[in-house]
């Protein structure tokens, strides 16, 4: 399976906004536009009832490719414009690596996007 990123999609953003709330959280089933536009998605995904948790996934996901975050902060233009201060950004990739601060971490994968 290829992986597949719908959120950051600006159609189908667009698209899931155009349809009704209600009908965007169905009423019997959960995540009903999600399945029908991906139907080869895993079954765990579209039926659970509850946000997931992935901050364990993110921790290792840094601690594996930490290097990797820390060029995509040092070359963005939100550094070079002085909106973020890159060293304090890797000193913080660098603890929610080691797993010493998981607060942080959807600010960190939020920073990370944005970049």
């Amino acid at each position: 399976m290829t992986p597949v990123y719908p959120n950051l999609d600006n159609e189908a953003v667009r698209a899931a906004f155009a349809v009704p709330a209600l009908a965007r959280r169905g009423l019997v089933a959960c995540k009903p536009l999600l399945r029908a536009s991906l139907p080869g998605i895993p079954d765990w995904l579209t039926s659970r009832r509850s946000k997931g948790s992935f901050t364990a996934q993110r921790i290792a996901g840094l601690a594996r490719h930490q290097s990797l975050p820390g060029e995509l902060i040092a070359s963005s233009p939100l550094a070079d414009g002085g909106l973020i201060d890159p060293v304090a950004v890797r000193a913080a990739l660098a603890q929610a690596a080691r797993g010493q601060s998981a607060t942080p971490i959807a600010d960190l994968h939020q920073l990370i996007v944005t970049c």
